[in-house]
């Protein structure tokens, strides 16, 4: 039987029609993890007399899931309190109440005395051994100074006034008023 040319050549045409459309199709699949499609095919090549196709196929290929580190937030092991040096009546007071709602141990809030009475910038105490939670409070502050534990430490009553806290928070003009969720950022 003889074919005429033209029907060879219309089929070698839709032939290529059906490849290149296969191959913008994987090309333009969605590849959200930016890894290589599952199978590829090459283009098609025809012939005049005889339609011919020649496929590859990949092994399929899969991309590592991305390594995530999130530092969990540690509240035991220290013994938080909250000093208020900005003068934001009540500031000291709902943080302390924020923080109690995620699981520290808190003490009642207090106030800056001396050179801590009026700070810019609020920063943390620590007394050794509770650096994870001074860490963690830093952290959902968004990333506030920690530095160790003065003595005399600048709040009412001092010592006495501390009592059995380990991390104290000097809450000062930049932070006060604002909640943890806008800290962070």
């Amino acid at each position: 039987m003889n074919i005429p040319p033209v029907v060879t050549f219309s089929f070698a045409r839709r032939l290529a029609a059906i490849a290149a459309l296969a191959i913008g199709a994987v090309a333009c699949s969605s590849n959200i993890d930016n890894t290589a499609p599952a199978s590829t095919a090459a283009p098609t090549t025809a012939s005049s007399s005889t339609p011919s196709t020649t496929a590859t196929t990949a092994a399929p290929t899969t991309a590592a899931a991305p390594t995530t580190t999130t530092n969990p937030i540690v509240t035991k092991g220290g013994v938080v309190k909250v000093a208020n040096c900005s003068g934001v009546n009540g500031a000291a007071g709902v943080l302390t109440g924020e923080f109690a709602a995620l699981g520290f141990t808190t003490r009642d809030a207090t106030n800056g005395v001396a050179q801590d009475s009026d700070l810019e910038l609020s920063k943390i105490y620590v007394v050794a051994g509770s650096e994870a939670v001074a860490k963690s409070v830093s952290r959902l502050m968004g990333g506030i100074e920690i530095v160790p534990m003065p003595t005399p430490v600048w709040i009412t009553d001092a010592q006495v006034g501390l009592g059995d806290a380990t991390v104290l928070v000097m809450l000062g003009h930049d932070l006060a008023g604002t909640t943890l969720a806008d800290m962070a950022g």
